[in-house]
């Protein structure tokens, strides 16, 4: 027992140097309530959402701004949105695992306490060692698992960059349709308030017998499907409101509060070269970056396996001090069939490197079929809107001619208001064609996951 107490000043510090570096984290419970509070009081004018937008070198002089452009309205929404967040919680994960990975073989330290009843008199009870069991091989199966663990990292990085297109996606079909359905409302009011012109002229005419009861029934008619319209397009806009919100993960009253700029819809930049979008589909998309570092992954994975065939080797070194005798022991550990045993890991891991090639391989044939169908959506608008285009070249010609028949007295008042509907409708064709042609391009930025602004503006340069 002596011989025990004189070893404690010994084990006391080595017990102490293995919990040293023990950690502890604060609970974090969720709290939906307040979670909820914060969404609703949530807006993108706080001195929050300013900082963000300065780091990254957005003019804030004026502060918040008089009007919002579309890339700079998702800009601030991707600081705080829970898409973003998740993606930037999985990438933490990520590094964590790759530090995990980069942990070294554990090293054991395992007191031995003994204990007999046969002695002879005077000499303890008690035989004390301490016994030490370390890997001397392993090295390249860690090797293996830290190339793993950085490759999964690189493509939890791809996954924010990923969720990030999809708000900003989702956005700006939500902004799309916002400004289109805004756009339709102003001219529908002027139609209907056209169409009910046209029905009190045609009153006129049918009280003076000039028109009969089928004239005045078919202008009652457009008018009353004017107004129809009018509150269809008002209920589009207002859901359109309502999926930008949801897109930018905001509540509709912070979407009521800002003033958008839509000048952008107004004047597209031009489309870049049939080659330069197909190489930005093979080369350039963050899904098919993603696709191939998590094949890049599945293959370290082979390797930590087929390097795991080769048996870890531990030696355990010891010493005990057994009634004022010191032995020495040196013992060593080999697992055994540890080839056989990782016959069914290696054909794990060849299955999902194979998996990780096929999703890559239909991955890209979704995204050359994406785009392929997005350059006929594009040219197809395109001739819907040239077609649109000269109906309402056509019917402003008309407008014109009638009145100039009006002034020298060979029309009336009721030609001319229909020559206006004529001309409002033709505007609201060409407004909906110009729509289609916008979608159009947004699914080309889809495609090729880079906007067509940047695009065009790179292949501008010398």
């Amino acid at each position: 027992m002596r011989r025990l107490t004189s070893l404690l000043p010994l084990l006391l510090p080595l017990l102490a140097l293995s919990g040293c570096a023990m950690q502890h984290v604060e609970p974090a419970p969720l709290q939906p309530e307040a979670s909820q509070s914060a969404f609703r009081q949530r807006q993108l004018t706080d001195v929050q959402t300013r900082d963000f937008l300065a780091q990254r070198n957005i003019d804030v002089t004026q502060w918040p701004p008089a009007t919002w452009a579309p890339e700079q309205l998702v800009l601030a929404a991707l600081d705080r949105h829970p898409a973003t967040a998740q993606a930037r919680a999985r990438a933490q994960l990520a590094r964590a695992e790759l530090q995990t990975a980069g942990l070294k073989p554990r090293t054991v330290l395992a007191p031995e306490v003994e204990r007999t009843n046969e002695r002879d008199p005077g000499q303890s009870a008690w035989s004390v060692g301490l016994a030490l069991d370390l890997a001397i091989t392993g090295q390249s199966v860690r090797e293996a698992r830290i190339e793993r663990a950085r490759l999964l990292a690189d493509s939890a990085l791809l996954d924010e960059a990923d969720a990030a297109w999809t708000i900003r996606s989702n956005a700006r079909r939500a902004l799309l349709e916002l400004w289109s359905a805004s756009e339709e409302l102003k001219l529908l009011d002027r139609l209907v308030v056209s169409w009910l012109d046209a029905q009190a002229a045609m009153q006129k005419r049918y009280d003076l017998g000039a028109a009969d009861a089928l004239d005045l029934t078919t202008t009652r008619t457009a008018a009353a499907q004017a107004e129809s319209r009018y509150v269809l397009t008002e209920q589009r806009q207002i859901r359109a409101r309502g999926e930008l919100a949801q897109a930018l993960a905001l509540p509709l009253s912070a979407i009521d509060a800002l003033t958008l700029d839509f000048d952008e819809f107004e004047q597209p930049p031009p489309l870049p070269a049939d080659d330069a979008l197909r190489s930005a589909v093979t080369l350039d998309r963050i899904d098919l970056r993603r696709a191939l570092a998590r094949h890049a992954a599945a293959e370290a994975g082979l390797q930590v396996e087929l390097r795991a065939q080769y048996p870890e080797i531990r030696l355990q070194p010891g010493l005990l001090w057994d009634q004022g005798a010191t032995v020495w022991k040196l013992g060593a550990s080999l697992p055994l069939f540890a080839a056989q045993r990782q016959a069914g890991p290696i054909a794990e891991a060849v299955a999902r490197r194979e998996i990780a090639a096929q999703d890559f391989l239909l991955l890209q044939s979704q995204a050359l079929a994406a785009l392929d169908l997005a350059r006929a959506r594009v040219k197809a608008a395109t001739l819907d809107t040239d077609g649109a285009e000269a109906e309402h070249d056509e019917a402003r010609l008309q407008l014109t001619r009638t009145e100039q028949r009006f002034t020298r007295g060979d029309a009336d008042r009721l030609d001319r208001v229909l020559a206006l509907t004529r001309l409002l409708e033709a505007d609201i064709r060409l407004l909906q064609a110009r729509t289609r042609t916008l979608a159009s391009r947004l699914a080309l930025e889809d495609a090729t996951q880079r906007p067509l602004a940047a695009r065009a503006a790179t292949e501008g340069q010398p």
